[in-house]
């Protein structure tokens, strides 16, 4: 009992403070009252509090222009009456000398009449699509802007952010800077609509003639490091060979899976008996973008089994 009274009387000491000094309540809790919240629902929520992925990412090296972030909204409120629309808007950041000036730009207003009130969520919702044209139109840019993939993955390179202010029938209004500790949002409950991330990844489109005809520098861990002359095997699509397999001076064929974003960049090493006898194996990934591989291999020799990992890095 005496645990309980202590926890109560800390509440109402709290609440107390709170009450006569607003400073100090660090999570402002006479607009938290307020429950004006506009909270990430649908697969969007998904993907970021389940899965950890991005709500959606733009490669700007191969950028088409039909790429979009799509999100569902629902309205929390003691007053679900209370909105009257929202603004979306994009930050657009201005290079001042070596740091950045960022800026709200306004995307569009999504009026509450967009709200749908039915079985889907508790509250009122809106699904939300916004355009990467639309969105570099905001920024000053274009899908014909020299060096786009330069200036987005390097200007951007944390992501594109896609705020929401929400407006109110009372004529006030819910900005997303009125997120105190946004971290506490960050659940299943509560991810908040206001502050979205839309990921710059970079990542280049598989170009099998990026790896045939070159010498790599080859570190084993654990192990010594060799170069390795990779070269096309005719024998099969996408299908290579290295010359210089664990500094023995054995061939090696591995497959490279052409692949459509960064995830899928993928190596296989086929199970293979080399010609001094060893059976070799392996997986790995590659970086287009780079030219590298990073191979985790398996060599049974002479009764032996060596497990190391391979770093290759292109010389020439």
């Amino acid at each position: 009992m005496k645990k309980i009274y202590s926890i109560l009387s800390i509440a109402l000491v709290l609440i107390a403070l709170s009450c006569t000094d607003k400073t100090l309540d660090p999570i402002k809790t006479d607009l938290v009252s307020k429950g004006n919240l506009l909270a990430l629902r649908g697969k969007a929520l998904n993907d970021v509090y389940v899965n950890g992925l991005p709500i959606a990412e733009v490669f700007p090296k191969i950028i088409k222009g039909t790429e979009t972030l799509n999100f569902d909204a629902e309205y929390l409120s003691a007053d679900l009456t209370s909105l009257q629309s929202v603004d979306v808007y994009v930050t657009k950041r201005t290079k001042s000398g070596t740091s950045y000036v960022s800026s709200k730009v306004l995307l569009t207003n999504i009026p509450f009449s967009s709200f749908k009130k039915d079985a889907t969520y508790p509250g009122p919702w809106v699904s939300v699509t916004i355009k990467i044209t639309d969105v570099l139109s905001k920024l000053g840019l274009s899908l014909s802007t020299p060096g786009l993939a330069t200036t987005l993955l390097t200007d951007y390179k944390f992501g594109i952010s896609i705020t929401s202010d929400l407006n109110l029938t009372d004529g006030s209004k819910w900005t997303s800077d009125n997120l105190v500790a946004p971290g506490l949002y960050q659940s299943n409950q509560f991810y908040p609509a206001q502050v979205l991330n839309w990921a710059m990844t970079d990542y280049c489109a598989y170009d099998a003639t990026t790896w045939a005809g070159k010498t790599y520098e080859s570190v084993e861990s654990p192990g010594s490091t060799e170069d390795n002359k990779v070269r096309v095997d005719p024998s099969k699509a996408n299908r290579f060979i290295m010359d210089n397999f664990w500094g023995d001076g054995v061939d090696v064929y591995f497959d490279i899976n052409p692949s459509t974003n960064p995830s899928d960049q993928t190596i296989v090493i086929p199970t293979q008996t080399t010609s001094e006898g060893g059976v070799a194996s392996g997986t790995g990934t590659y970086n287009q973008c780079l030219g590298t591989m990073l191979l985790t291999c398996k060599y049974v020799l002479g009764g032996t089994t060596y497990n190391f990992t391979y770093t290759l890095t292109p010389k020439s």
